[in-house]
This record gives structure tokens, sequence and C-alpha cells, in this order.
């Protein structure tokens, strides 16, 4: 008897632990279900082109491997940032993803750059318009990283942690001069459902 209680007191111990020393960003419960989400309706959306004769087979995209915690790490040192919990754990299942709704692309860690032609026209752009850091509730632009966007011009941002941990972070659509502002990566991936619904379900009216 003696022996068994000791033994579940170390395993009650060991399982504490375990949880007391659950690393930030470890992969989320919400993202599986968002992932399935949006391969159903690029399906949706595929087999709604092809009744009406357009054949889309570049949408019906699978999302890249996961990162490692490891490659994750050597991003945020190369961009000098500290990603948001919540985009680790979106990582931690798919490092990018081509054509994920229609035509927006995220991409992975290696193509994120503050070097790259998009974030350079992009900071132009807010120059040219004057568009302030202000305008999207932050300090500086410094912090501002591009996760994705379309091949027409318009970019998916996000913003690092300013202390060395955040939960989320807010996602911008960014077009030109307007900018459409999510509250973190979840609702900006949820909004995206919603509207290849909408497109679906518009493409199936055309057929009536």
């Amino acid at each position: 008897m003696r022996s068994t209680r000791w033994s579940l007191i170390i395993l009650m111990a060991i399982a504490a632990c375990a949880c007391s020393d659950k690393p930030a960003g470890q992969p989320g419960d919400w993202v599986p279900p968002v992932i399935s989400s949006l391969k159903q309706q690029q399906r949706h959306w595929y087999d709604a082109n092809l009744a009406l004769g357009r054949k889309s087979d570049w949408m019906l995209t699978e999302p890249n491997p996961a990162a490692s915690p490891e490659d994750i790490r050597t991003a945020e040192a190369r961009l000098g940032i500290r990603f948001d919990d919540q985009y680790k754990q979106w990582l931690a299942y798919a490092n990018g993803w081509t054509a994920f709704s229609g035509g927006g692309n995220l991409y992975a860690l290696s193509d994120i750059s503050k070097d790259s032609p998009e974030h350079k026209v992009m900071l132009d752009t807010f120059h040219e318009y004057s568009i302030q850091p202000s305008d999207l509730e932050m300090d500086s632009f410094d912090n501002l990283i591009i996760i994705g966007g379309t091949a027409d011009g318009i970019v998916y941002v996000t913003v690092g942690c300013r202390e060395q941990q955040c939960a989320s972070a807010p996602v911008w659509e960014v077009e030109s001069t307007d900018h459409t502002r999510f509250a973190d990566l979840k609702e900006f991936l949820n909004r995206k459902i919603t509207l290849a619904k909408a497109i679906v379900d518009k493409l199936k009216d055309e057929r009536k």
C-alpha cells in the first residue's frame, strides 16, 4: 500500500510540473478546426467554380508542414521580433499556406523578411499617404511584419510582442491606404472562412 501511495504521489508531482512548465506558444486546440474549415471551404469554392465551367485546381492546396520551435526562434532572432503565442500556435501546425483562401497566401517563415519588396512597398505607401504608426495602433513600424498577402497587392500584417511574451496580436489586411483590423490571427482566419462561404453562396446563385 505504502509503495502504491508513493507511486501516486510521484505521478501527481510529475503531472503538476508538466502543467506548470508548459511552454508559451504550445499548439492550441483552435488550430485544427480552423484548418479543417479552410480546407472545406476551398473544396466548396472549387466545386462551385467547376459547376460554372471554371476549373480551379490551384485552389486545392495543403498547408505547409509545421515549423519547429527552433525554426520559430531562428525567425524571431533574424527579424528582431517576438511572435505572439497565437501565431506560434498556428506555425506549429502550418508554416505557410499557398492559396489558403482563394488567392490569399500565408508565408512560410523563410519568406518573411523586413527586406522583402513587399515590405518596402508597404512602408513607401504609408509614407506617401502619411499613414502613421498610430493609425495601426502602434508606436513604430519597426515591429511590423508581413505574414501573407495576394498577388494583386493586398498584404496581411501583424506586429510582434511589446513585452517578452503576449497571447495574441492584431492582424491587419492592408490595401494601399485602406486597412482592416482584426483582433488577432484567429479572428482573421475565421473571417476568411466566412468570406469564402459568402463567395460560394454567390457562385451558387449564379447557377440559378
